[in-house]
């Protein structure tokens, strides 16, 4: 049974496919699926018009993170602009900019922002707050110091940032061994799914049924190829990882491979669930895109469990890929060992027992 799939796969040229679509989509989420806003439209209004409103505004052009789209003088183009989407982030200095600094007075920098993208604005926006302050910090500095000399030091509090497990903040550290579960989901589930109806539809099912094979046999020998498929893929996905973004792995290999081996049983189990309530290989196709997008979604793999409602955070917990998206950045990012994340694994362990005894007696009774 496990030749016959095996030769199946290469029959279909479902094989080379099942290899070489993980290397694209691990390519396509490592470099697009990405969180990091740059080169955002940036437009300048410089109502001032004074050496240090253009120091100011060459702090936003010299910089990755805004691409400077119009330099004006006039407010009435910031409408024009933001109007027909010409611009994200518009920043306005007012007029007597730099007296008011020379004074040290008040003064107030406008920022205007393109809400139609929340994510993007808000980032960009946090951003461009950062800039001002730090030129402000800058301008301000000579002052404090001649203050400092005469009334003695002055209380501050002061803010030393340690980022851990990711230090450059990369979204590509996170998002790439993500891609694992992704595909995993799609390999054992949808293609274990439309595997088997398509033994169903040729009538191949019928003719094993009559053999000496116990139906149990018959998963087996079905499902084994995709688990030395998805393991395959794994180990393609963790060299990718290493050798074109730079991703050090801090955990041990060997643990990723056997901890993925519990998050293909739950999948393989599923998909043979799938298969049994399916009569063809549309249908069966269909069932798991509609099993794979909530895994997905409800996974933490790109939304925050957090940020969601109560209810939908209670919903995760029957979600296998929340599980597994922890085991993988934690082995990947943190270097965790099997007991750190034996919640996890026991997790999955139990929904690949469950959904695999589920499935093959749901198969003893459609054969029967």
């Amino acid at each position: 049974m496990i030749k016959k799939e095996f030769i199946e796969l290469r029959r279909m040229r479902l094989l080379a496919l099942l290899l070489i679509a993980p290397v694209i989509q691990v390519i396509v989420f490592g470099y697009v699926a990405t969180t990091d806003v740059k080169h955002v439209k940036t437009l300048i209004c410089d109502e001032d018009a004074t050496a240090m409103s253009r120091q100011l505004a060459d702090k936003f052009a010299h910089t990755e993170y805004f691409d400077l789209v119009m330099a004006t003088h006039d407010p009435s183009e910031i409408d024009r602009l933001f109007s027909r989407n010409g611009a994200v982030i518009g920043i306005r200095i007012p007029k007597y900019f730099s007296k008011g600094v020379k004074n040290a007075e008040w003064v107030k920098v406008q920022l205007i922002v393109d809400g139609s993208d929340s994510n993007m604005s808000l980032l960009s926006m946090n951003r461009a707050i950062s800039i001002i302050s730090r030129f402000s910090q800058d301008r301000f500095g000579e002052k404090i110091a001649i203050i400092k000399k005469t009334i003695g030091g002055l209380p501050s509090v002061n803010t030393q940032e340690r980022v851990w497990f990711n230090p450059e903040l990369k979204s590509a550290n996170t998002m790439v061994p993500g891609v694992v579960g992704l595909i995993l989901m799609i390999i054992t589930l949808a293609i274990t799914a439309v595997a088997i109806v398509r033994e169903k539809e040729t009538g191949n099912i019928e003719q094993l049924v009559v053999t000496p094979i116990k139906p149990y046999e018959i998963i087996l020998g079905k499902i084994i190829p995709y688990i030395a498929v998805g393991l395959l893929d794994v180990a393609t996905i963790t060299v990718l990882s290493l050798v074109v973004f730079n991703i050090s792995m801090q955990g041990s290999f060997i643990l990723l491979l056997a901890l993925s081996f519990f998050m293909i049983l739950a999948n393989l189990g599923l998909g043979i669930l799938v298969s049994i309530a399916s009569s063809t290989q549309q249908q069966a196709m269909l069932s798991a895109i509609f099993f794979v997008f909530p895994n997905i979604l409800l996974s933490g793999f790109i939304f925050p469990i957090k940020n969601m409602p109560e209810v939908l955070q209670w919903l995760t917990y029957f979600v296998p890929m929340r599980y597994y998206i922890v085991i993988i950045r934690g082995v990947f990012l943190k270097g965790l060992t099997f007991m750190e994340l034996l919640p996890q694994t026991a997790a999955l362990f139990v929904f690949g027992i469950v959904l695999f005894a589920i499935a093959i007696r749901q198969f003893r009774k459609t054969i029967g």
